[in-house]
């Protein structure tokens, strides 16, 4: 029973992530958009099982994640500020590479899916990106337009 519930929501998904990115409503891009669902769920669940992954993210992650919203216009200030410094002084904005620590959880199936929550919420950031996570040593690299430390770490 699980299973099919998790592939009828990656179904659901995927059936309107077809329509969005096709742009249309008509039967032709439904009948696709069923079509490319139900492989696109159906190997999902293939390969999840075959290889057995489980990714939870934390419920303090998830909360986490509120402040991405105002991070976002916040970021997109700073772009707009160096962009129009680097307009007047002709000066271009390089950027720069920075590490973080990134915090372990204690659970290996928490730290898989807190690492994916964390690098996916980050990306939302104009000013910082994330470019790598190193599982090992417990880093993040990620590469800021103008450096700012609540940039680098929306989660």
């Amino acid at each position: 029973m699980k299973l099919a519930r998790r592939w009828v929501a990656w179904f659901v998904c995927l059936w309107w992530f077809w329509i969005l990115l096709v742009g249309e409503w008509n039967h032709d891009e439904w009948i696709a958009a069923t079509g490319a669902a139900a492989v696109g769920a159906s190997l999902f669940e293939l390969m999840r099982s075959r290889v057995g992954a489980v990714a939870r993210v934390p419920r303090g992650w998830l909360v986490r994640g509120r402040s991405v919203p105002h991070q976002i216009v916040a970021d997109f200030g700073i772009i707009t500020a160096a962009l129009v410094r680097s307009i007047v002084t002709r000066n271009v904005v390089r950027g720069t590479f920075t590490t973080n620590r990134f915090p372990a959880t204690g659970d290996s199936r928490d730290d898989v899916g807190a690492r994916a929550w964390a690098d996916w919420i980050a990306n939302f950031s104009p000013n910082a990106i994330p470019v790598d996570i190193d599982r090992e040593r417990g880093l993040s690299l990620v590469h800021d337009l103008v450096p700012n430390r609540s940039s680098e770490k929306p989660a």
